[in-house]
């Protein structure tokens, strides 16, 4: 019996269900009603998401390596998640209906955090709040990096290539070691983490031999137990604030003159770069009341002020700071109407000094953004996800913005729109919004992701990261050499995960004789 056809079958049984209660304990098999965190939140019968048929949590690396072996038993697929939060991509949904939904939740432990080292050892289950909430608790003098949402797994979102905006925003590029359950329950360390008794694992990124940390980031070759992800010291002070414009034709020279400061590290983390195009009737501010504005007035309450808005920081010395701010100032000086408006805070500021947009530059967690949305498009709020990496040209932006803008007036929708920036390329992040109680407009979200990614694909840009029910769709773009990189993929899931139990089609990613 395959996957695809005894899956729901199989996982449905009483039996089954049954094992699995007697590893994690039956308060911790959730069904139905139950289960329904873990569903994709905005899935809609117009718009559906595969959904798994029991969610299982367990506690310790040694329930998981039990769950995956039971799952293989059974020929069931295994859907691994953290938090579950990974909303705008599916949630917690899996690729393949029917799937074991594993959520690591209540693995939930700050296993260690080193100051002299400027690192912490994290289980999947901890937030990023929670991990900030752990260093304030014991005084350590060190800054972690966060989202946009501070309520996700720092694991789920570093598996995700998610991104932060300090200086180690780039979550993938901080992990130094991690541990593994591979398919067949096996237990996996790398790097120097591999070494019995060695305690530099989360101090190095690599040991003797190739460097695998990678294969377990958007794939499905292993579930991450543990993961060491590098933090920055508490800096003496810090500076944030924005570049803004009100002139759209201005973009380009800002994007250009900011982007090589960003590359030599003038610009210190990731900017955020924030497009919001003036609506008809006037900008509006968070705290006003939009109930009877358009679309666009409800999404400028939710951003910044200005028709673009480049979030820039700086970090460390008072006289570091200062030479930095000059350059940036010197630099967007001869574009007009550019305005600099930044801030000064202590490195150790109490959070709730922190103008609310500041607080993701310095690294506090917290729920700004989502509470918005909710106060400006209403409780079912909803967003499907489209972004792509670009260049980090000015060029590359106009033509990505014109392109975004173009399909979301055909499709009457507005989107969270910006661009993340990395050291030589834009993350083009397009929260698409929709009213998730409302499953024609959420078709209309759909097919204008649709419209988007084929726009891209024709200039030879693809996403950074996809909801569950177009990862093989993204995956397909990615067609050199007659698909010889996911052939090899499926070489390796072969290798280690010969039956597809773990995450079948997760970033496009199969055994070599799939049946889904």
């Amino acid at each position: 019996m395959s996957i695809a056809q005894g899956a729901e079958v199989q996982v449905a049984s009483e039996q089954l269900r049954a094992r699995l209660a007697d590893i994690v304990g039956a308060d911790h098999v959730l069904i139905g009603d139950d289960a329904a965190e873990f569903l994709d939140p905005w899935a809609t019968s117009l718009t559906p998401t595969p959904e798994p048929a029991v969610v299982v949590q367990p506690a310790s690396v040694e329930e998981v390596q039990a769950i995956v072996r039971i799952a293989a038993e059974a020929g069931v697929p295994v859907w691994p998640s953290s938090q579950g939060r990974n909303y705008g991509y599916g949630g917690a949904a899996p690729v393949v209906g029917g799937s074991i939904s594993l959520n690591l939740r209540r693995m939930n432990q700050v296993l260690e955090l080193d100051e002299q080292g400027g690192y912490a050892i994290v289980e999947p289950g901890v937030s990023f709040t929670e991990l900030h909430a752990e260093i304030s608790k014991r005084g350590a003098k060190l800054w972690i990096s966060t989202p946009d949402l501070g309520w996700g797994s720092v694991v789920g979102n570093t598996a995700e290539h998610g991104v932060g905006y300090t200086e180690f925003g780039d979550h993938a590029s901080a992990v130094a070691g991690m541990e593994v359950v591979l398919p067949d329950g096996t237990v996996l360390r790398t790097g120097l983490w591999a070494l019995p008794n060695n305690a530099l694992g989360a101090r190095a990124k690599r040991g003797f031999g190739p460097s695998i940390d990678s294969l377990f980031l958007q794939s499905n070759f292993g579930i991450i137990t543990k993961l060491g992800i590098w933090l920055a010291p508490q800096p003496e002070a810090f500076t944030v604030g924005s570049v803004i414009l009100d002139d759209a034709a201005r973009i380009p020279a800002l994007i250009d003159a900011l982007g090589p400061l960003v590359q030599d590290g003038t610009i210190q983390g990731h900017p955020l770069i924030v497009s919001s195009p003036e609506p008809e009737g006037g900008r509006m501010a968070p705290w006003d009341d939009t109930s009877g504005g358009s679309k666009k007035q409800k999404m400028s309450a939710v951003f910044p002020p200005g028709r673009v808005n480049a979030r820039v920081g700086f970090y460390g010395r008072p006289s570091l700071i200062s030479a930095r701010e000059a350059i940036v100032r010197e630099a967007v000086a001869h574009i007009p109407g550019a305005i600099v408006d930044l801030r000064t805070y202590p490195g150790d500021v109490d959070p709730h000094e922190v103008h609310p947009l500041d607080l993701v530059p310095a690294g506090i967690p917290n729920q700004f953004l989502l509470d918005m949305l909710r106060k400006h498009f209403g409780p079912t709020v909803g967003h499907f996800d489209f972004s792509p990496i670009i260049p980090f040209t000015g060029e590359a932006a106009a033509q990505h913005e014109a392109m975004v803008m173009e399909i979301l007036d055909k499709h009457d929708l507005v989107a969270g729109f910006g661009w993340i920036a990395q050291s030589r390329t834009l993350i083009g992040a397009c929260m698409i919004i929709f009213d998730s109680s409302d499953p024609e407009e959420a078709a209309r979200a759909r097919a204008a992701a649709d419209e988007m990614i084929d726009r891209a694909a024709e200039w030879g840009w693809s996403e950074y990261r996809g909801h569950v029910t177009i990862q093989d769709r993204i995956a397909s773009l990615y067609s050199a050499g007659d698909g010889a990189l996911h052939r090899f993929y499926s070489r390796l899931k072969d290798a280690v995960d010969p039956a597809g139990i773990l995450a079948p089609g997760s970033h496009g990613i199969w055994p070599s004789e799939r049946t889904h």
